[in-house]
C-alpha cells in the first residue's frame, strides 16, 4: 500500500513539474512576442520613413523581409587599361561613387534579391602622360592618342570622367543577423556628362574639356563582396573612351571599398 502511494504521488509530482514546464514556457513565448510588439511601437513612432526605408513616412509592418544596402558609398583606385603606351598611374589615382538602390527581396530572410536605381560615379585618373589629339588623314576627324608627357614639370596631372549610371545586382546574403556575408554581382550602365583633363605648370593651371571623339555611353560588369556594411568593390568598363579608330584602345576599370550605410 505505502509503494502505491508512493507511486501516485510521483506521478503527481510528474505531472505538475510539466504543467509548470509547460506554463513557464508559454509565459516566456508570450513576454517574448510582448517585447517584440512593445520594440516594435517604439521602432514605429520614431517614424524613419523616405530615405531611410523606402515606405513614405512611417514605418514598415513587422512582418516586411528584411532589406539592406540601399544607399551605398564607393571609394576606389581608378585607372586605365589596353594601350596606355608606357604611361604609369599613380597610387594616389582615387574616384568614388554614390548608389541608391532598391532592394528587392526574394524571401523574408532577404538571403536572395536582386537590387536597381540610379548612380553617380567619379573617375580621377592622376598619371604621368598626356592625350594628344591628331588629324586623321584625309578628314575633318581627329583621333586621341595616350603618349609619356615629356614638357615641363607638372605637379598636378589628372584625368576626369564623371557618370551618371543605372547599377543592377543580383544580391546573396546569409541569413544571419552579425557578420552577414554577402556577395552582389552585377552590371552597370552609364552615360559620361562630364570629362577633362587638369593640370598645372608651377603658378599657371591648365583644363581641357573638348575630346574629340569621346564615347558618352558606357557600361560593364561589377561586383562587391563582404561582411555586414563594408564590401570590396570592383568595376570594369567594356567600352572603349574613344571612338575613332586610330584612338589609343583604353578602357577604364576600379577597385575599392564599398560601405552600405542602411
Amino acid at each position: 500500500m505505502e509503494l502505491g502511494t508512493k507511486y501516485r504521488l510521483n506521478i503527481i509530482k510528474g505531472t505538475a513539474f510539466a504543467l509548470l514546464m509547460l506554463f513557464s514556457s508559454n509565459m516566456m513565448a508570450q513576454k517574448d512576442d510582448y517585447d517584440r510588439k512593445e520594440r516594435w511601437k517604439v521602432f514605429e513612432n520614431r517614424k524613419p520613413g523616405i530615405m531611410r526605408l523606402y515606405t513614405g513616412l512611417t514605418a514598415p509592418p513587422p512582418d516586411r523581409p528584411d532589406k539592406f544596402d540601399r544607399f551605398n558609398t564607393d571609394f576606389f583606385w581608378n585607372s586605365w587599361l589596353g594601350e596606355t603606351n608606357g604611361v604609369k598611374t599613380k597610387f594616389y589615382a582615387i574616384g568614388h561613387g554614390i548608389n541608391l538602390m532598391f532592394d528587392v527581396p526574394f524571401d523574408k530572410k532577404g538571403r536572395v534579391g536582386l537590387g536597381i536605381g540610379l548612380g553617380y560615379s567619379h573617375f580621377n585618373i592622376r598619371n604621368d602622360g598626356e592625350i594628344n589629339y591628331e588629324p586623321v588623314v584625309g578628314t575633318n576627324d581627329f583621333y586621341s592618342e595616350l603618349a609619356p608627357y615629356e614638357g615641363p614639370n607638372r605637379w598636378i596631372n589628372r584625368t576626369v570622367f564623371n557618370f551618371v549610371e543605372v547599377p543592377f545586382e543580383l544580391r546573396f546574403r546569409s541569413a544571419r543577423e552579425r557578420g552577414k556575408i554577402k556577395f552582389y554581382p552585377g552590371f552597370k550602365v552609364g552615360y559620361m556628362f562630364e570629362y577633362f583633363s587638369k593640370w598645372r605648370i608651377e603658378g599657371d593651371e591648365f583644363k581641357e574639356f573638348n575630346f574629340p571623339d569621346v564615347q558618352r555611353l558606357h557600361y560593364g560588369p561589377t561586383v562587391r563582396l563582404g561582411i555586414d556594411n563594408i564590401m570590396l568593390f570592383g568595376y570594369y568598363d567594356m567600352t572603349t573612351l574613344f571612338s575613332e579608330g586610330q584612338s589609343s584602345e583604353l578602357q577604364l576599370f576600379s577597385l575599392g571599398v564599398s560601405f552600405g550605410w542602411f
